[in-house]
């Protein structure tokens, strides 16, 4: 059982990856023709080293609530967790390690490390899953498409309960450590640290300085992540829909690929992506999944300098303390 617990997760993306092979829409021919351009490939390792410093600079905005950091350190971190989202075959994401790393440089313990990662994770998602939903309503207000109706109604649901529970969870999660304090069990334990992680990001979400910051450098990050989706897609002669509607639905394609089911989102960004844009045409399905694989293909390479980068640290993370910080 807990080799299969290990390998369940790489399995599954190369499971999916097959099945987008045999199925048609996952073609290595494209993949192959996209990398021989040369002014892609200085595109994306221009713009994914930019995102890459933004993201570190994004996380440091929650680091810097507890203690300092320098961007140089973040950026370094940020480059580790990336290579561990890949290469770890199990549950533990490259946040915890990430987490862990910063736990050892800085004066900070663990589950404050941890704190950061998930507020940065789950703000992170708040914006992305903001953004959907407001440039939906835009170009649904300005065309009327009906096709597009649905995915706001979804965009929009998941921005309420997103927003509603960041609001009312720390009522909550109050109230169950007031009703179980004085008993003790395992449960009520993981129940307490369970609340103490999230903590930091309930206290980030009601900062509002702190809130149009995170957004601003989400609005960013993102922009570099679909203008090169968009650009793959325009290479290979397709024409792409609105931007608005692009940039909307590829949201959409990126929160399913956050879900913690296949390492880095292999695979499961793949056949989403596929869902979202084969509704317009197959070729363009086609060329989406062409444009994410290309992508991820981008973040390996600077998952690999994160790998290098943490091969040559004189203290390493060892596999229990993995295994005690997951969830």
């Amino acid at each position: 059982m807990l080799i299969l617990k290990k390998i369940w997760r790489p399995v599954a993306a190369l499971a999916l990856l097959f099945v987008l092979i045999k199925k048609g829409p996952f073609q290595i021919e494209q993949i192959q023709f996209i990398l021989s351009q040369q002014k892609v490939l200085f595109a994306g390792i221009t713009l994914f080293f930019i995102q890459f410093i933004l993201l570190s600079i994004r996380w440091s905005f929650f680091v810097h609530l507890l203690v300092p950091l320098k961007l140089k350190q973040a950026f370094k971190l940020t480059l580790i967790g990336q290579f561990f989202s890949f290469f770890i075959p199990g549950g533990v994401g490259g946040d915890v390690v990430k987490a862990l790393e910063l736990s050892r440089t800085q004066r900070i313990n663990k589950s404050e490390a941890l704190s950061t990662v998930l507020a940065d994770r789950i703000l992170g998602l708040f914006a992305m899953t903001m953004m959907a939903a407001l440039f939906l309503m835009i170009e649904v207000y300005q065309q009327g498409d009906a096709k597009l109706h649905r995915f706001l109604v979804v965009s929009s649901v998941l921005l309420l309960g997103v927003t509603a529970g960041l609001y009312l969870a720390p009522t909550i999660l109050k109230q169950l450590e007031f009703l179980f304090k004085d008993k003790k069990s395992f449960i009520l334990i993981k129940l307490d640290k369970v609340i103490s992680s999230f903590q930091l990001t309930f206290m980030a979400f009601r900062n509002r300085k702190l809130q149009t910051k995170n957004i601003a450098i989400c609005i960013v990050i993102q922009l570099i992540s679909i203008y090169f989706l968009y650009y793959i897609v325009q290479t290979l002669g397709l024409t792409p829909p609105p931007f608005l509607v692009f940039f909307s639905l590829c949201c959409f394609g990126f929160l399913a690929s956050a879900i913690p089911i296949t390492p880095a989102g292999i695979g499961v960004g793949q056949a989403a992506f596929y869902f979202l844009f084969s509704q317009f045409s197959h070729e363009l399905g086609q060329a989406t999944v062409t444009a994410v694989s290309v992508l991820q293909l981008f973040y390996l390479l600077f998952a690999l300098v994160g790998g290098i980068l943490f091969s040559i640290q004189p203290k390493k993370i060892k596999q229990a303390e993995l295994q005690a910080e997951s969830i």
